[in-house]
């Protein structure tokens, strides 16, 4: 079965407008055109343009993902350099959950305050104030 860009957006929630810019980035070099030009994704390029979207999330470039997918095309002895760059992205995404950890601590601490604030009706936030406190650690933020 073939899907036009809008039964495509529909199914994933990709835009079409994103998905012809990656169509004009040769993201997608088996999707098909009819003589009045309108592509055709098959369901393997729709189930790729997920992972696109996917990777896009988190920070893959483009040519990044235009090579993995030269690489996947391939076949089987690619699979060790595949391998490799997934690898490489769980890391670069576990650094990032990292991150966002800490960040969340932070906040954390900073609702905490806010909260005793409210209830002691005393400012700890106002570097001008006697009462003020720092929350955590600042040489990150």
């Amino acid at each position: 079965m073939a899907y036009t860009i809008i039964e495509v957006q529909k199914q994933t929630g990709i835009y079409s407008r994103t998905l012809r810019f990656w169509l004009t980035k040769g993201l997608f070099p088996y999707v098909q055109k009819d003589k009045n030009g309108v592509n055709y994704f098959s369901k393997s390029d729709v189930e790729f343009a997920v992972w696109v979207e996917f990777f896009r999330f988190y920070g893959m470039s483009i040519k990044q993902i235009k090579a993995y997918n030269e690489l996947c095309s391939r076949g089987k002895e690619s699979i060790p350099q595949r391998l490799e760059i997934i690898k490489k992205q769980k890391k670069i995404m576990q650094n990032e959950t990292k991150k966002l950890q800490e960040a969340t601590k932070k906040l954390e601490c900073k609702i905490k305050t806010y909260e005793e604030m409210l209830q002691k009706q005393k400012d700890k936030l106002n570097p001008r104030s006697k009462d003020y406190k720092s929350c955590g650690d600042s040489k990150n933020w």
